[in-house]
């Protein structure tokens, strides 16, 4: 029972300790390039909890994604941080000729890595981000979804 109550309380300490270092900046906006490229904001409204909005483009889509985004960083990587997150979307398609609808409305998942630079306000993070359309059957974004951002931090 005591090792137990041992082991509970050192990861409690080691996941507050990880915590309070989950991020470096509070804000930052950049560029995402990958098969869905464009702009992508982030901002940090707690400590380990940020929100991106991606404004995106592709050869057969144009979206909006609001993302809510849970970052912590990796353990003995300093300057790397891993995130999960889901969201929304909604957009439309440039070839309607083929689809009953071309408004896209759905849901997305994203995962990925982040490295910081400690000498520059940059942040630079590789990502898969899925995403299901719940309005037609337009949904290519399970191999499409990877993408490399780059992005402008401020303080």
């Amino acid at each position: 029972m005591k090792l137990k109550k041992l082991f509970l309380t050192s990861l409690l300490a080691i996941a507050l300790t990880t915590t309070l270092q989950a991020q470096d900046y509070q804000s930052a906006f950049g560029v995402r390039l990958g098969y869905d490229s464009g702009l992508t904001y982030k901002n940090f409204f707690s400590i380990g909890n940020a929100f991106e909005g991606i404004l995106s483009a592709s050869p057969h889509h144009f979206q909006l994604t609001g993302l809510y985004e849970y970052q912590q960083p990796v353990p003995g990587a300093p300057n790397l941080d891993w995130y999960l997150g889901l969201g929304a979307h909604l957009g439309g398609l440039y070839d309607k000729e083929h689809r009953d609808n071309g408004f896209l409305l759905g849901a997305d998942l994203i995962a990925g890595v982040e490295y910081i630079f400690p000498q520059a306000p940059f942040a630079l993070s590789l990502d898969w981000k899925p995403s299901i359309n719940f309005l037609n059957d337009y949904n290519d974004y399970w191999y499409a979804g990877f993408a490399l951002s780059l992005r402008y931090r401020f303080n």
